[in-house]
């Protein structure tokens, strides 16, 4: 007599182990970056939602670092080099950038150029030019209430929801002098310097921040630095 073994009932068994494994297995969840959406209430007037005042604006411009003596892009080691530019107010300041005739005013020319986002060692600002040096600067009001609050849960004294809780009224509240922060991008600059910048948003605790698209002004004001600092 022939001896076989019959391996039907093991279907059965390696269904149960997979349906196990499916189970009990965590998944690996996806790592997002958290934006600050607009909410749903109704506005008066839609033509100044994006308008911040001329004290609080800070506007952040991110460009790819120019070949020297010239306006093609420089990279290293084929990657794009992206370097960091902001002005505070108006572009141009109060006499603004482009004349009435249409004329350049280089001399009102207030952008600036910072050092990028990688320019901490240990925790620290590497340069009072860094760009997170700059933000944190325009938001301290509200970066000293949140470090109370980081101090209170250091100690015990209140949980992550509660610090969440109140964390997010530090943000909110009008009280607190804050900056609103509008990043511009050239069709330059890399995904990943965006991706960043917003990160910043997060680290700094910026509650007001938007994305928006580059004008006649700030291309002008950008080219203008641009020229007068090539080489540096």
């Amino acid at each position: 007599m022939a001896i076989r073994v019959d391996f039907t009932p093991m279907v059965d068994m390696n269904m149960l182990l997979i349906t196990f494994f499916m189970l009990c297995t965590t998944m690996i969840k996806s790592q997002t970056l958290n934006i600050a959406l607009p909410t749903n209430e109704k506005v008066d007037n839609v033509e100044n939602m994006s308008q911040a005042s001329a004290d609080d604006a800070v506007t952040i411009i991110l460009d790819a670092k120019r070949k020297t003596g010239s306006l093609a892009v420089d990279t290293v080691n084929g990657k794009v080099v992206n370097e960091v530019y902001y002005y505070f107010g108006k572009p141009g300041g109060d006499e603004g950038m482009i004349g009435a005739g249409g004329q350049i005013n280089s001399a009102n020319n207030n952008i600036q150029r910072s050092e990028f986002l990688t320019d901490e060692v240990n925790g620290s600002a590497r340069s009072s030019r860094g760009i997170r040096k700059i933000i944190q600067d325009r938001n301290k009001e509200v970066l000293v209430e949140i470090e109370k609050l980081k101090q209170q849960f250091r100690d015990g004294k209140i949980d992550q929801e509660k610090y969440d809780e109140l964390a997010k009224e530090v943000r909110r509240n009008e009280n607190l002098k804050k900056p609103v922060i509008i990043i511009k991008s050239t069709p330059e600059a890399s995904y990943g310097a965006l991706v960043e910048i917003l990160d910043e948003m997060q680290i700094n605790s910026i509650s007001k921040y938007q994305i928006d698209n580059m004008t006649r002004a700030d291309s002008v004001m950008l080219i203008d630095y641009q020229n007068r600092h090539h080489g540096e």
